[in-house]
């Protein structure tokens, strides 16, 4: 299995920052009442959130598959992990400093963390794309 990842070091980032984190998220999103507590969401965007749980779940259960089956061939999947958290922190940096995507911001509040763990991603993903290129992009 560690073979697979060309080394411990890859291994277990891949293992914490592509399985866990977001497994940990996705249970905290599918059991969203202390989250739209923290945030003064409305229950009335349940429907919204429960779409937003689908990626970190389908994120864990993909990276537990890859972990079985290597990650050989499977660019797709670390390419769109990398634009998708890109995108994120685009958002993220913007929501929090109040200089872009303002709207409902009187509504809610964009926390640090948001930012930090669009960072954490970004470099998780950047990260395996350099040092599993070989096994990749085969």
């Amino acid at each position: 299995m560690i073979d697979n990842f060309n080394n411990i070091y890859l291994f277990l980032l891949f293992a914490f920052g592509c399985v866990l984190t977001p497994g940990f998220y996705a249970y905290q999103l599918w059991e969203a009442k202390g989250i739209f507590r923290r945030y003064n969401i409305d229950e009335s965007a349940t429907l919204v959130q429960r779409f937003a749980a689908a990626w970190p779940t389908a994120e864990s259960l993909t990276g537990i598959l890859i972990l079985f089956i290597g990650p050989q061939g499977n660019w797709a999947f670390f390419t769109l992990g990398l634009i998708v958290f890109i995108a994120n922190l685009i958002y993220n940096t913007g929501a929090y400093f109040g200089f872009a995507f303002t709207l409902g911001r009187d509504k809610y509040k964009v926390a640090p963390e948001a930012m930090y763990a669009s960072i954490f991603k970004v470099f998780v993903y950047l990260t395996l794309i350099i040092g599993l290129r070989d096994k990749l992009f085969i």
